[in-house]
Parts: C-alpha cells; sequence; structure tokens
C-alpha cells in the first residue's frame, strides 16, 4: 500500500513539473496541490481507517464492553 502512495506521489510531481515547464506560474500550479492534497489525504487516511469511525484497532469492542459492564453495574445496584 505504501508502494501505492508513493507511486501517486510521485505521479503528481511530475504532473506538476509538466504544468510549470509548459508555463503555468509555479504559485498557482503549489496552490492547486495544496488544495487537491488535502482532501486526496483525509481520503486516504479514511481508507487506511477503514471508513467513518470503524478501524482496525480494537478500541471500540473495548469501549463497548466497558459500557456494558458500567450498565450491569447499575441495573444491579
Amino acid at each position: 500500500m505504501v508502494k501505492q502512495h508513493m507511486a501517486l506521489a510521485a505521479v503528481a510531481v511530475v504532473i506538476a513539473g509538466v504544468a510549470v515547464a509548459a508555463g503555468a506560474p509555479f504559485g498557482t500550479v503549489l496552490l492547486v496541490v495544496l488544495l487537491l492534497g488535502c482532501p486526496l489525504m483525509m481520503l486516504m487516511m479514511m481508507r487506511g481507517m477503514g471508513g467513518h469511525g470503524t478501524g482496525p484497532s480494537d478500541e471500540s469492542d473495548e469501549a463497548d464492553e466497558a459500557a456494558q459492564r458500567i450498565t450491569k453495574r447499575t441495573d444491579e445496584s
């Protein structure tokens, strides 16, 4: 997966270089890269987490178990 990200980054650098070589102002290219980079990084991070709030970690399972223990204690009291 890391190789895929590196390949995408390399493609982005090549495209930006071609745009600057074709006569686009460097500042404009940099602005476009930054504006597109932010949402793309967010999408990659969310894909790595496995979606909205659910990830490969077991933290959510541990929190659910803790909540169930607390509700059992309050029901018994």
